[in-house]
């Protein structure tokens, strides 16, 4: 009979070795799946980089589980941005995103917050390399496209300025154990 072995040059995965040269996949370990809010702004809206944008964010695995376009008030985006409010762009940024449509999404999935902002890359497209969102399509450090939570506090808390919990629809994904150990 046969013997059916693997030749000598295939090497067999090593999970860890795996996940830690994916940095969007963060190891399942037992918590519930993060959520970050993702503006984009009307400068992705106007350039109509929607769909390509988040095609990015869910090719990494995040779930959206809120999308919603519309026109942002000034209110809005003072509340947005409250923490802000005393630096000198604080303005210019409110003005901004009160300057057309813009489309808010929840993300949820393991490590959701790191991984989209990884995925946007820094603020200046100059600085961010090729394909990070802002590398790619990025023109103007102030029309930068997106906007991404930077901490699961800060998460929760534009989610809720953006997203009533009513309108929020989480789900199972069924690639899942595909994407987290």
């Amino acid at each position: 009979m046969l013997a059916l072995t693997a030749p000598r040059f295939v090497r067999t995965l090593q999970p860890r070795r795996l996940l830690a040269s994916l940095p969007h996949v963060v190891e399942h370990d037992g918590t519930r799946a993060e959520r970050s809010l993702i503006l984009l702004k009307p400068d992705a809206v106007e350039r109509r980089l929607v769909g390509r944008i988040l095609s990015r964010f869910e090719d990494r695995g995040l779930a959206i589980v809120a999308l919603r376009q519309r026109m942002c008030d000034r209110a809005l985006a003072e509340a947005h941005y409250h923490e802000h409010r005393d630096k000198h762009f604080f303005g210019r940024a409110c003005a901004f995103l009160c300057a057309g449509p813009l489309v808010s999404a929840c993300l949820e999935g393991r490590g959701a917050v790191a991984a989209a902002r990884r995925l946007i890359g820094p603020t200046d497209p100059r600085d961010a390399p090729p394909g990070t969102i802002r590398g790619d399509y990025g023109v103007h450090w102030r029309r930068n496209l997106c906007h991404a939570s930077d901490s699961e506090e800060s998460a929760a808390r534009e989610i809720a300025l953006w997203f009533r919990d009513d309108e929020l629809a989480p789900w199972d994904q069924t690639n899942a154990p595909w994407l987290y150990e």
